[in-house]
């Protein structure tokens, strides 16, 4: 049984809802509850953590309670609610990011016919679907976002749970490990945080849930080798995803620097090859074309990582393999291959529209840490483009104890740097 609680800002907004919703109540199936609105006269649009708590609570009969907010500290305060309540009561409750309206009326129908939380979940997820297709415009997936709803029934599918521990979370490295990790099992996977979903074969949509140090994530699996991925997953955790917790402290990044630098600098500044597009365009030349520099690129990065790990680091390998999942996602090409035919464009001009609204989606991230991330976006596209122009010589070679400066400094560029003779 999944009961419901509608938290809004205005008490007229959330007793309107709840009106609505309730015309799709059959017998006892669902509860809801409402929060709305603050206790103030004179300013009474708000939320408030305590009447959101005792919302909860006055709905936890039920083996979950799934909570709709309207917006911004509407969303803080639930959070609020979540730590001021007993655990157990907590450990039942799942906010919703589904629209207010539409998602708490789909959620309270599917909630009265007896479905479970996943379900419940997903048909508030999915409230939008209709208005959309009607309207004309692409589902969530076409265009290219964070998917919003498992696409598992609670009956066909298995999941667990765990809570990252990582200081700076899933960014690159553990990422692409947990990548990695499940690419082998046959089983539909989806991972969840907070209502949103997306698959973990691809390193970029995982970034864009933002999963960070203490948040709790998902696995959502079925099929022949479910069972199994869900142990790995948990394993993995476990494990923080194949990074030291201890050699990432997320209270400080800096280290100690000497007080006095000497050698010679050297300036890198690549620049970007220019690309003419012609007025007619062989549309499967240039699919061809950007199938080869990726390729050739995902190559580079192999090289790269082998060498950084005879020569350097694993931790520095580990980014470059990092860039290779990042870069070996299918769903590039394919939007990619769409601009081409939309924009009658060549491979280039494509590869740097996709590349630079996946770079924008970083640098506009909450998480700091994930925002600088739109540096790998740029070496990649940059290798890329190189590979697409024909221009793939390697990075001029630095001797130790060079300075080198410009305006971004790569993980390509420490490899670059050779040891002085002698």
């Amino acid at each position: 049984m999944v009961n419901l609680v509608i938290v809004s800002h205005s008490a007229l907004l959330g007793e309107g809802v709840g009106q609505l919703a309730r015309q799709m109540l059959i017998g006892d199936g669902c509860k809801l509850a409402i929060a709305a609105g603050i206790d103030d006269p004179q300013n009474p649009i708000g939320t408030d953590p305590l009447k959101v708590m005792e919302a909860i609570e006055s709905v936890a009969d039920a083996d979950h309670i799934l909570v709709m907010m309207d917006m911004g500290s509407a969303l803080l305060s639930a959070e609020t609610a979540l730590d001021l309540l007993d655990p157990a009561i907590a450990a039942k409750v799942r906010l919703c990011a589904a629209p207010l309206v539409e998602g708490t009326l789909a959620a309270t129908a599917s909630a009265a016919m007896g479905a479970g939380i996943d379900k419940v979940i997903n048909d508030a997820m999915s409230a939008l679907d209709a208005k959309r297709e009607q309207l004309g415009l692409p589902s969530p997936a076409q265009a290219g976002g964070v998917a919003t709803k498992p696409a598992f029934q609670d009956n066909d599918a298995h999941s667990i749970s765990v809570v990252v521990k990582n200081p700076n979370g899933l960014h690159v490295r553990p990422a692409s490990r947990l990548v990695s990790t499940l690419s082998g099992f046959r089983a539909d996977m989806l991972l969840e945080k907070n209502g949103k979903c997306v698959t973990p074969d691809s390193l970029n949509q995982i970034a864009l849930l933002q999963v960070r140090c203490n948040d709790t994530l998902r696995l959502i699996a079925k099929g022949e080798q479910a069972d199994e991925a869900l142990a790995a997953f948990k394993q993995l955790a476990t494990e923080n995803f194949g990074e030291s917790v201890e050699e990432t402290p997320a209270s400080s990044t800096a280290r100690q620097l000497p007080a006095q630098v000497s050698g010679v600098v050297f300036c890198y500044s690549p620049a970007a090859p220019d690309v003419a597009n012609p007025t007619t365009v062989n549309l499967p030349e240039e699919q061809q074309r950007l199938q080869t520099a990726i390729r050739q690129t995902l190559d580079d990065l192999n090289a790269l990582t082998t060498l950084a790990e005879e020569k350097y680091s694993a931790d520095l390998a580990a980014i470059f393999s990092g860039h290779h999942t990042l870069l070996d996602d299918p769903e590039l090409y394919e939007m990619a291959c769409e601009v081409m035919r939309d924009k009658s464009c060549r491979a280039e001009t494509a590869w740097r529209s996709v590349l630079d609204d996946l770079r924008d989606q970083y640098r506009q991230l909450d998480d700091a840490y994930l925002q600088a991330r739109y540096i790998d976006i740029d070496d990649i596209l940059h290798r890329t483009l190189r590979h697409l122009s024909g221009i793939n010589r390697a990075l001029a070679g630095i001797h130790a104890p060079d300075y080198r400066g410009g305006r971004k400094y790569l993980p390509v560029h420490r490899v670059a740097v050779r040891p002085t003779d002698g």
